[in-house]
């Protein structure tokens, strides 16, 4: 008895001791180690089994350095090596290992021309060979789905709520619709990475010299824009003496709801948005583009068709050709994003001298109802963490570092200036910051004239992003204030006036965005049914406004579309919906 008392009390304190080493880092108390992990070219290099996460992370870096393995497509218009450098081994990989402790591998790498990634991936997938600890994948929710399907991945919710720095809980929490897509079961099965919030939301562009010469005033109302547009159309406002303007620069080929040269914002003005799965009264999903307030802003198409305000080739543009009847001086409004001054409006500029432009907020309708298609969560792409992992927190880990580090560096902090001098930027003789590598090459040795921007070497695609910084940033420039911030100064030499005066009109219109609520996978009846759906929806719209069919062919649409497979797709939409919440 006294021999068996006496191993008991030994195989207690063994576990006390075991317990108290675990807790040294205030993290998990998993003792698994992860020293030797492995890799090669065929297989996952993950320990197999059901390990827990390696407790050996101390002061922000792994005392014993572990393995991440990954695959990899390269974006040939983004990414740039040094000689003697590639994606495998750059400045990027070591700084990792010596910060982290995480050695960067990659199982394969490709090319990323007609989506090899992607396809490389998919035949991975179908052919069930093993996963590495992570995947990133930006791109169509098919393959997200093809990835989420095959099992090889793990819920992240616990990893999140464990690992996850405050910076990238808080941009999570943004938009609680950011899960929609991954989730299953009730399980958060992919990390999102963040992106910019708002960046895809939409203003009303509008040619301020032709307001001035006409003296008007930007339109705030549906009805005051056709005002303008009548003016646009009659009064001459490129003074050549012919009537040869447009009200409003519209290509709606690809669809009535669309990036640029946008006519949702007709519908929003009377409470739908067609081309989307809107969310209604009674809390359930609909398809915008069947919605009867839709046949209202059809009716209103036609009058402006009619009436010379859009162009009679629209439904023959998709989003850029129609854009050329701004930026070539034929049309004076054109809605789409904020940073539409960046591209295409240069070309305006460079068209038509003396022509300059500004951002005005969307018009109300009759009721004053506004609406414009955005507000979809801020998700750059997905990190996928596999299952059978010995590191699956090192990923967070990792994009932690960035949101410290990167996301928003402070004036004197390590990369205040970028990643890597001689890399991203260098520093003139004078000590100011260049990134102009094509007249100061011998700044940056080994990259021909070029910089390399480090960021697109990063898992995460362009390290980490603070969702409500680009708005913030701004709202803060278009007021006025002097940018201090590295980011900020960033922001304010890089981009035009009329960009940072455009995103400040979207912050404070964000309430009218309408979002696309539906963002899960292609149900069983729309793999069937999706693409003569969207063909019976948009020939229907475009005979309408174009005067070939009657308004009311509207309803005998609705009705063809509910019984050739919509009704039973809206079934299946809302099945998804109230599992993904």
């Amino acid at each position: 008895m006294k021999k068996w008392l006496s191993l008991l009390l030994i195989m207690s304190l063994t576990a006390v001791l075991a317990a108290c080493a675990g807790n040294n880092n205030g993290g998990s108390t998993n003792t698994s180690n992860t020293g030797n992990t492995t890799t090669n070219n065929n297989s996952n290099s993950s320990n197999q089994g059901n390990e827990q996460p390696s407790n050996n992370f101390v002061d922000g870096k792994y005392q014993e350095p572990i393995t991440l393995t990954t695959v990899w497509g390269i974006n040939e218009n983004g990414a740039v090596f040094k000689e003697g450098e590639s994606i495998e081994d750059n400045v990027h990989t070591r700084l990792i290992k010596e910060r982290l402790g995480i050695d960067i591998k990659y199982n394969w790498v490709v090319t990323n021309t007609n989506d090899a990634y992607k396809t490389k991936l998919r035949l991975m997938l179908s052919s069930g060979e093993k996963m590495p600890d992570v995947v990133a994948y930006r791109g169509d929710l098919e393959t997200v789905n093809m990835l989420i399907d095959s099992g090889q991945f793990m819920p992240v919710g616990d990893l999140v709520e464990q690992y996850a720095n405050d910076t990238y809980k808080e941009g999570l929490a943004l938009d609680p619709a950011i899960w929609l897509p991954i989730t299953r079961d009730g399980e958060k099965m992919a990390l999102p990475i963040l992106d910019y919030a708002y960046n895809d939301d939409h203003v009303m562009w509008i040619r301020q010299d032709w307001l001035d010469k006409l003296n008007l005033k930007a339109p705030t109302t549906i009805e005051e824009l056709e005002a303008v547009m009548d003016a646009f159309v009659n009064q001459d406002p490129d003074g050549n003496n012919k009537k040869d303007t447009l009200g409003l620069a519209t290509g709606f080929k690809n669809g009535f709801n669309t990036w640029m040269t946008d006519i949702g914002f007709v519908f929003g003005a009377y409470g739908t948005m067609p081309g989307q799965w809107n969310l209604n009264a009674e809390g359930e999903l609909e398809n915008g583009s069947i919605n009867p307030n839709a046949k209202t802003a059809l009716a209103k198409l036609k009058e402006w068709m009619e009436k010379g305000y859009i162009s009679q080739d629209s439904a023959l543009y998709d989003e850029t050709a129609g854009s050329e009847l701004f930026t070539k001086g034929e049309a004076g409004i054109m809605f789409g994003r904020n940073w539409l001054p960046a591209w295409p409006f240069p070309d305006l500029l460079a068209n038509v001298p003396g022509a300059s432009y500004k951002a005005y907020p969307v018009p109300a309708g009759p009721d004053g109802k506004i609406g414009s298609a955005g507000g979809n969560p801020p998700v750059n792409g997905y990190l996928f963490v596999n299952k059978d992992s010995a590191n699956p927190e090192a990923i967070l880990h990792y994009y932690n570092w960035f949101f410290d580090n990167l996301a928003n560096p402070q004036p004197g902090s390590e990369f205040e200036n970028g990643f890597a001098e001689g890399y991203d930027y260098a520093i003139l003789p004078d000590g100011t910051v260049t990134a102009d590598a094509a007249n100061h090459p011998e700044l940056f040795p080994g990259l021909n004239g070029q910089t390399a921007p480090v960021l697109y070497y990063t898992l995460t695609y362009e390290g980490a992003r603070i969702p409500s910084l680009y708005g913030d940033t701004h709202l803060k420039l278009a007021s006025g204030a002097a940018p201090e911030t590295p980011y900020e100064k960033t922001e304010f030499n890089s981009r035009p006036k009329e960009n940072i005066d455009a995103m400040k009109v979207v912050v404070e219109q964000r309430d009218i965005r309408m979002k696309n609520y539906y963002m899960g996978p292609l149900t069983e009846t729309m793999q069937d049914k999706n693409e003569l759906l969207n063909k019976l929806v948009n020939e229907t719209y475009s005979k309408i406004v174009y005067g070939q069919q009657p308004l009311d062919s509207f309803d005998t649409m609705v009705d063809n579309w509910l019984k050739s497979g919509g009704e039973q797709i809206t079934k299946e939409v809302n099945e998804w919906y109230d599992n993904a919440q």
